[in-house]
């Protein structure tokens, strides 16, 4: 790879015994059409299954585009992802960094250059994003369900980047000099860095959603933390209650400024935590919760309540459709 400092993008794939994806990933990466040069830097964090494999050898065929960066022990399991992420980031050379996980892939091959034409024509932007598809586990693309917003394109306030998951990981770019803290300060040990870069580059610029469909979520890939959530409920709760504490120090760090839209996102978490663990008791005292929630959510929670018996089989069978 050339080092000089003439690159526009740099492309942050991570990923962890995903053999059975990255290549996928890593060529819908290597075939984007581009009128400038970018890099994929790939940080794999010391998988066991032949992904690195994959990796070097994807490396070996695109050695103009692909650095990989394999870790000699896994750093996730120790709490210790953000030393890697920090050297990660500084071994970047791109204006912008575009973001996709290994088990993604994106689906239009003029993404990177559509969205950095955007950024280059709005200074004042420090992020943008897309719709994106809904994949099945072995990649064919859902055309029942997409991850997008119902607003069609235009900006996303920082009030509606925090009450929703707004856009998914796999389209997200951002302008570099705006991340002035490598680490996010109100991140602490919540693995949900995706919501946490949202939320702090809505606060160092405007965001921008377009609903052209460019990227695709690929749903329940074996080890993804989708996954582990469903079969794990001690991670649920450790999740559950990392987020929240998250959204402590985001009102924090904005001085309370969307304490209310925080308080909301807060209850809608632990509602979210109870209905999944299908602990009835305390789901009771999150009504008010049930009351704004979508149609789906408002079935779970009266099986959950009312018919408890019931809800556990059902919910498994709704899991199975999704799947499909």
């Amino acid at each position: 790879m050339d080092n000089t400092n003439n690159c526009m993008v740099s492309v942050f794939c991570t990923t962890y015994n995903q053999k059975k994806y990255i290549a996928k990933c890593l060529e819908s990466m290597v075939n984007q059409k581009t009128s400038f040069p970018y890099e994929i830097i790939v940080r794999d964090d010391a998988s066991t299954d032949g992904t690195s494999e994959i990796i070097r050898e994807l490396h070996r065929k695109y050695p103009d585009k692909i650095v990989p960066f394999i870790q000699p022990e896994n750093l996730f399991q120790q709490g210790l992802e953000h030393i890697s992420f920090e050297q990660m980031f500084k071994m970047s050379r791109g204006k912008y960094i575009a973001v996709c996980d290994g088990d993604d892939f994106w689906t239009d091959e003029n993404k990177l250059q559509k969205q950095v034409d955007f950024m280059e024509s709005h200074p004042d932007y420090s992020m943008c994003g897309h719709a994106a598809y809904f994949a099945r586990e072995d990649g064919t693309l859902r055309k029942d369900r997409f991850f997008s917003l119902s607003m069609g394109s235009g900006d996303l306030t920082i009030e509606e980047i925090i009450s929703q998951w707004a856009m998914a990981t796999t389209s997200l770019m951002y302008r570099k000099s705006c991340r002035t803290d490598i680490i996010f300060p109100f991140r602490g040990n919540c693995v949900n860095d995706d919501y946490a870069m949202m939320v702090y580059m809505a606060l160092k610029g405007k965001v921008y959603y377009s609903d052209e469909l460019m990227g695709a979520y690929r749903q329940s890939s074996n080890g993804s933390i989708s996954q582990r959530l469903l079969n794990d409920k001690e991670y649920l709760v450790k999740y559950s209650t990392e987020f929240v504490q998250m959204l402590d120090r985001i009102n924090q760090y904005t001085n309370g400024a969307y304490s209310d839209l925080i308080e909301k996102q807060k209850r809608i978490t632990i509602f979210d935590m109870y209905l999944n663990l299908g602990d009835r008791k305390n789901l009771k005292k999150y009504k008010d919760v049930y009351q704004t929630a979508c149609r789906t959510t408002k079935i779970r929670y009266i099986l959950c309540v009312y018919c408890n018996l019931l809800y556990k089989p059902a919910y498994s069978a709704y899991l199975r459709l999704r799947k499909k």
